[in-house]
């Protein structure tokens, strides 16, 4: 594709990001016809070779080969590349970063007493362009983001006014007394009701809800326990929480470590666990058996090893490996068992190659405990698609939302193509293209 071709193109997708009102003002939205090299069906699991995108807008509304450019669609040629649905990561924490050292209370501090409102969800913009620059369309932000700041930064997204991903945030999480702050004997400044909503009884769950569904919030965050604190939710409070957010058709992702919480959720009736470090296969089964989704949040051994490179001494990689082990036969344990698996980086430390790469990484941490790539990006299109609860996600078919993503190679063979996306689009809109000439017929 020539520069000026390409800045055709982007000019002519521009309006696909307008608000409908403003599109139905002035011309029709515009048609782009996309032909891929190499298309992945994410549902099916396999590379399906040529195929041509027909769009219109943010939607798909065909895919088949040869298909004929209508009068005045702009074509994108990515004939010599592969095309994957747009990536999604269901665990993401855009408001939040924690320093080597630091307790979530200092955390806090900063954030609230020096920060702010307005520098934190400045950088939690900054973020959420790493993600789209990577190859993520769509993130889950699970709390730990102040009062509702992931949903202000989410309006701004889709309003046009900043970029990013979808962002489908919870607000702050549902949680026990103290959330999970370190213990402290005194909270002057409120560091707690800043970043949680503490839950006290069963009719305050069901308000906790409401206020949460008022505010905007595509999913409910839960702490049925809040390590460090030893304090945890009822089951009559737990049950009451996913109740009424089924009431108001918004799912319950659970923030879970032990077994005896885990168990508690599932049976709640949540739609995903996050983490499960300690989770038996007594509950792997009963969640298989209700399709409760496990988000595995564990880093791959790349990642470990940028995170321990500025401790006073690293352990030797070995270490690292075997300390990786047990969250890989977890992971391992549940596919086995017919547990559905989503993506969910759960990165908040610094990761000098930025928070969208973490999530590539993280999805390298699934084939190194033993998925295949094809498996691991199941995860990261189709499972976490239908996990977020928006059937257009995660998929590339008639009404899907225009979101893909364009790589050299084939990522079924291996992840390595995913380090370096030639073309991210979203919505229907181009928002990377990085030596398309590479993909060029």
């Amino acid at each position: 594709m020539s520069r000026s071709t390409l800045a055709a193109c982007a000019a002519a997708l521009m309006t696909a990001c307008l608000p409908a009102a403003v599109q139905a003002q002035g011309a029709p939205p515009p048609t782009v016809l996309v032909r891929a090299g190499n298309l992945f069906d994410s549902e099916a699991g396999r590379m399906v070779g040529p195929r041509d995108i027909l769009i219109r807008g943010q939607r798909v509304v065909e895919v088949g080969q040869g298909l004929a450019a209508p009068d005045g669609a702009t074509v994108v040629d990515l004939g010599r590349c592969a095309v994957i649905p747009g990536l999604i990561d269901a665990h993401t924490h855009l408001m939040l970063e924690q320093g080597q050292g630091e307790g979530l209370s200092e955390v806090a501090a900063r954030d609230r007493g020096v920060d702010g409102d307005v520098y934190r969800t400045l950088v939690g913009a900054q973020r959420a362009r790493q993600y789209l620059e990577a190859g993520f369309t769509a993130v889950r932000d699970l709390g730990n983001s102040g009062r509702f700041l992931d949903l202000m930064l989410e309006r701004g997204v889709n309003e046009g006014r900043v970029s990013g991903p979808r962002i489908y945030g919870s607000g702050p999480g549902l949680a026990p007394e103290g959330g999970q702050l370190e213990p402290l004997t005194g909270d002057p400044h409120q560091l707690v009701a800043g970043e949680y909503r503490i839950v006290n009884g069963v009719d305050d769950a069901r308000a906790a809800v409401r206020e949460a569904v008022a505010r905007g919030a595509d999913v409910i965050k839960v702490y049925p326990e809040a390590t460090p604190q030893r304090t945890r939710l009822s089951v009559a409070e737990l049950e009451a929480i996913v109740s009424e957010a089924k009431r108001h058709g918004v799912p319950v992702a659970a923030h879970a470590t032990s077994d005896a919480a885990i168990r508690e959720a599932v049976e709640a009736g949540v739609a995903s666990i996050e983490h499960g470090y300690e989770i038996s296969d007594e509950s792997l089964r009963l969640m298989a058996a209700r399709g409760v989704w496990l988000t595995p949040t564990d880093p791959s051994l790349e990642m470990a090893l940028e995170f321990t490179a500025s401790w006073p001494q690293q352990p030797p990689r070995e270490e690292i490996d075997r300390h990786l082990q047990a969250g890989r036969d977890r992971l391992m344990r549940a596919h086995r068992l017919g547990v559905r698996i989503a993506l969910g980086s759960d990165l908040y430390f610094p990761y000098a190659a930025g928070r969208g790469a973490g999530s590539r990484a993280t999805l390298d941490g699934y084939v190194e405990a033993g998925l295949t790539p094809t498996q691991a990006l199941q995860a990261a299109t189709w499972e976490a698609g239908r996990l977020l609860g928006d059937d257009a996600l995660g998929v590339l078919r008639p009404r899907s939302w225009a979101d893909l993503v364009a790589v050299e190679g084939d990522p079924t063979q291996g992840l390595a193509p995913l380090r370096a996306p030639r073309l991210v689009m979203k919505g229907g809109r181009i928002e990377v293209a990085d030596s398309l000439r590479a993909c060029g017929g």
